[in-house]
């Protein structure tokens, strides 16, 4: 995708990790501690990703050496990018967000924290959904927590709620679904309780890889 064979390597290298860790994901779906070995694999593919944004950064005219420009405040980005033409600063500045739970300062502090810190630790979590369906009557709910015994009448049936499975039983003539959704978070409160919060890992890690290539597709073709 790249006119540069070493922005392209790590391109090439992330796209096939990612394909790995979402398989493996898959299967830790029963597991509840996510392995050392797959927390090494999300630093390596993050770092995979910060060094094409790096080796294209070192590609524009002027540049001042070191790291991809992700800057905390505007006066920070235009320190940052002072050195460099106004086409560059533009296509830079769009990618620039300065709010703390932003994607690409989420994208920054993950991939440091990995790097310099420890490795960034991730907690399973299931969220419980189920509907309820009867004589025309619906009700759904989604990561809700019951208890005392409740219940809830629905087509002029009373519907118990199972405190211990947290899910309806079945009752005749009633259509119930239930489902259980397992998800795999960043969990960096050991590290700073200002840490991004509900952070999806393997959605991240696939918008980390669409936006890495936006980014060298906005201004690769400035590159002369």
């Amino acid at each position: 995708m790249s006119n540069y064979s070493d922005i392209n390597a790590v391109i090439i290298k992330a796209e096939k990790s990612l394909k790995d860790i979402e398989a493996q994901y898959n299967n830790c779906l029963e597991q509840k501690i996510i392995p050392d070995s797959l927390l090494v694999e999300v630093k390596d593919y993050l770092g995979n990703l910060r060094s094409a944004l790096d080796y294209l950064w070192n590609k524009i005219p002027n540049n001042n050496g070191g790291y991809f420009p992700i800057a905390n405040s505007v006066a920070d980005f235009q320190n940052k990018v002072k050195l460099i033409d106004a086409p560059y600063q533009k296509a830079l500045e769009k990618w620039q967000d300065y709010n703390s739970d932003s994607w690409i300062m989420s994208f920054n502090l993950f991939r440091n924290k990995n790097i310099h810190l420890t490795l960034v630790p991730q907690k399973r979590q299931e969220t419980r959904e189920f509907s309820i369906k009867n004589n025309g009557a619906e009700l759904r709910f989604s990561g809700c927590k019951f208890s005392g015994g409740v219940s809830f009448g629905v087509g002029g049936v009373s519907i118990p709620i199972d405190e211990k499975t947290q899910f309806p039983p079945d009752v005749p003539g009633v259509d119930i679904k239930r489902f259980i959704w397992v998800d795999f978070l960043f969990d960096g409160a050991s590290i700073s309780p200002n840490f991004p919060k509900n952070v999806s890992v393997v959605p991240f890690l696939k918008k980390s890889l669409e936006n890495v290539k936006n980014i060298i597709i906005d201004i690769e073709p400035l590159i002369k």
